[in-house]
């Protein structure tokens, strides 16, 4: 579903000492999620197809809030580092961590992010290194 005048996201997948990795990357070439290690390629486009199908619906979980609500798998669930900044996992029906985003120092750019990440998920692989 291309976005008339728009450009897409892509997947870049990375292969590393037989190790792969994908980056989903918005329009604009930054990153909005980066995966976990697969051993193979295979398990690498399977979790590039994960992503595709959970991240849309994903519900928030903010676990930065004191007494958060639990949220059922999949979900995308906010983090605080030590340095104050935030970032989100997006966690799988089995509760597996498929990728995680960039550290923000607000949570209002974090959030953008996660929407930037549900309209980006659809998008195709497009390259691999």
């Amino acid at each position: 579903h291309e976005r008339r005048g728009a450009r897409m996201g892509q997947y870049v997948m990375v292969e590393k000492e037989g190790l792969y990795q994908f980056n989903l990357c918005d329009s604009n070439g930054h990153v909005v999620l980066a995966s976990t290690v697969y051993p193979s390629r295979e398990e690498c486009l399977a979790g590039m197809d994960s992503t595709r199908a959970l991240a849309v619906g994903a519900p928030v979980q903010d676990g930065t809030v004191h007494g958060f609500g639990r949220v059922a798998a999949p979900k995308c669930r906010i983090h605080q580092q030590l340095d104050g900044k935030y970032y989100f996992v997006l966690v799988d029906d089995a509760g597996d961590a498929l990728g995680r985003s960039h550290a923000y120092p607000k949570k209002e750019s974090l959030l953008r992010r996660i929407e930037r990440m549900r309209k980006e998920s659809s998008s195709p692989l497009a390259l691999e290194e």
